[in-house]
């Protein structure tokens, strides 16, 4: 290992050159109020910055360190043939560190990569979202052994995050989340109080509300009234849950296990809210699956994900850098746990997930490898199996019950593990000031819902079956609701979400690239309402100027459905009507549960479907 390298990384935070210098906004006002609701937000997650990626370095090194003694195209010539480096439209020096990220690399993002996703962010959105929840990773990971990362430079990496995405957005609420790779070391969080989760306290100082100070403090955790008496936002700390963090021990003891106290915790959040009549988004870092979750901590989780049904509205999470969805349902829930996980982080991750000792060198790592070793291409496909077997076992039209089912998002990252991806959703904002409406989804509440006792699959009297589902239903209540959020279309239901992603992101340029729609979940005709639409409450999910080859004489024509005389301008309709259908590909008339299970039996029944989400699962990055 180098002399003092950990005092090099610690002087390079401080350091930084021109393009990787830390994001000011100097053009949003800092006195602006809040704005109206605008029926959108953000969800972004697995930012990686790491201060030491340099343009021209080598792929193998993580993107630290220069071609020695050789020319750099012969020396990525050299990388790009043991590699097999495929991206498409690819405009940098194969096997060579770009300029704005590497796309489809084991490495982190550049400075440059955050600064200008950040500020298109700003640029954007700054007034056309209501909150943020940003899922957590923001600190570089840890497999460079010449430069081992330390605690202070992962607390001052997440630092430096929050105070550029609070200059960005100075008046909405932001959520973040606790990520593997923003602990020392990374996975391991032992019960708090402890000093990691103490400085994330004073980090996030000015986004914990003040009567979760101390709850944070013990567990890493909090909630956020994102709509005040409407909507919150729930940060969870995943890490206690982790099948990877060797200081939990699972979720079997409230009194010693701090997976089970969080789980308790969040059982009284959900109950809080619901008998107030607020929705909850659940959030974090690492999602609920049987592979990377504790056993009683899955069925946990899946229990309260089940029995407050008409509080919880969805799930979004991130970690994996592949976009997907999955459902967690009763059948799973009950099922005997199974001898090896169906994901297990072994498959899913490199070896960042060690944790005794320090990494090994990237460079062999990659060798045949097709530079995936991030995710591992062999679990990726393995993956797809997995999601394609759960999406045909699941029950028909007629015998599915929506009311035993939840979804869970999986968004892509901003690290081009693939290529970087943001998401932005649409929810619906219809009879927010209605008093009475609230008033009465509120009486509403107080009675809910009860599981029908069924004969018991298992005996519950044994402890190894108590969080069972019928053995939790028939002691406690469940509350569904065919009329909630999450199961109809009403006040806050989710409407959609349009996915953003950067092609572009291995462009030599010195312009940074455009951010550029990928795919949105909603029909063609709801992204360029008629024009008599656009002055009504809900606005259009994406501001239209964001759309694909815009011209407001077309957007407007295309709107109102009409066929223009000129030769010229019906050309121009026709490519943008393409232009729109490229980009929607599933056409959902919203995201209620009923639509994710016809949207998961059209990807399994359909090839071109199925071929479709294989390519949105990597970003579209023809890997």
């Amino acid at each position: 290992m180098k002399h003092a390298t950990v005092l090099t990384v610690l002087s390079l935070v401080a350091q930084v050159t021109s393009n990787q210098a830390p994001y000011r906004v100097s053009d949003i006002s800092a006195t602006k109020k809040r704005q109206p609701l605008t029926g959108r937000f953000i969800h972004i997650t697995d930012f990686h910055p790491d201060i030491l990626y340099k343009e021209g370095a080598t792929i193998e090194s993580g993107c630290h360190e220069l071609p020695k003694g050789k020319d750099h195209d012969e020396e990525g010539s050299r990388l790009a043939s043991s590699s097999n480096i495929s991206i498409a439209g690819n405009t940098r020096t194969a096997g060579l560190a770009g300029k704005w990220g590497t796309g489809v690399s084991d490495c982190d993002s550049p400075m440059s990569l955050v600064n200008m996703t950040i500020d298109w962010l700003a640029k954007e959105w700054a007034h056309e979202i209501d909150f943020i929840v940003w899922t957590g990773d923001s600190a570089r990971h840890d497999l460079d052994r010449n430069f081992p990362r330390t605690p202070n430079e992962i607390f001052q990496s997440n630092r430096m995050m929050v105070q550029q995405m609070q200059q960005a957005f100075p008046h909405i609420p932001i959520v973040p989340s606790l990520g593997n790779n923003d602990i020392y070391p990374h996975n391991v969080l032992a019960p708090g109080p402890n000093n990691i989760i103490s400085q994330y306290t004073k980090i996030w100082s000015d986004i914990i509300p003040n009567d979760y100070e101390h709850i944070f403090e013990r567990g890493g955790y909090f909630s956020l009234e994102v709509i005040p008496d409407r909507l919150a936002v729930i940060s969870l700390n995943t890490l206690y849950w982790y099948k990877a963090n060797t200081l939990a021990d699972g979720c079997l003891d409230r009194n010693k296990d701090p997976g089970a106290f969080e789980l308790e915790w969040l059982e009284v959040q959900l109950d809080q809210f619901r008998g107030r009549g607020m929705q909850v988004w659940l959030s974090g870092h690492i999602p609920p699956h049987l592979g990377m979750y504790f056993d009683n901590c899955y069925l946990k989780y899946g229990d309260l994900a089940l029995r407050f049904q008409d509080t919880i509205v969805g799930h979004l999470y991130g970690h994996m850098n592949v976009d997907h969805f999955f459902f967690i349902d009763v059948q799973e829930l009950e099922a005997p746990m199974p001898d090896a996980p169906h994901i297990s982080e072994a498959n899913l991750t490199s070896p960042e997930s060690l944790v005794d000792g320090p990494p090994p060198r990237i460079g062999p790592l990659l060798e045949g490898s097709g530079r995936y070793r991030t995710m591992g291409r062999a679990a990726n496909n393995f993956l797809q199996e997995e999601l394609r077997k759960d999406f045909g076992e699941m029950p028909g039209p007629a015998k599915i019950k929506l009311k035993d089912y939840a979804v869970v998002n999986v968004a892509p990252s901003v690290i081009p593990t693939y290529y970087p991806g943001v998401r932005v959703f649409s929810y619906n904002i219809s009879n927010m000031e209605d008093e009475d409406f609230w008033s009465d989804m509120k009486k509403k509440r107080r009675t809910g819902h009860r599981h029908r006792k069924k004969k018991a699959k298992h005996d519950c009297r044994r402890p190894e079956n108590r969080d069972r589902p019928h053995c939790v239903f028939a002691r406690l209540p469940r509350h569904y609701d065919k009329a909630s959020p999450s199961r109809s279309n009403g006040p806050l239901s989710p409407l959609g979400y349009t996915q953003f992603f950067l092609p572009d992101v291995d462009s030599t340029r010195d312009i940074a690239p455009d951010w550029k729609i990928e795919y949105s979940t909603f029909h063609p005709r709801k992204l360029v309402p008629q024009s008599s639409g656009l002055t009504e409450t809900q606005p259009p999910p994406v501001p239209l100027h964001l759309l694909p080859g815009y011209d407001p004489t077309i957007v407007s024509l295309y709107a109102a459905n009409d066929v223009p005389a000129d030769e010229g301008q019906r050309s121009k309709l026709v490519r943008f009507e393409e232009d729109m259908k490229h980009i929607t590909p599933w056409k959902l008339k919203d995201l209620t549960i009923k639509n994710w299970v016809k949207l998961a039996r059209k990807v399994v029944t359909r090839k071109k479907s199925w071929k479709k989400f294989q390519e949105i699962m990597y970003v579209s990055s023809d890997n």
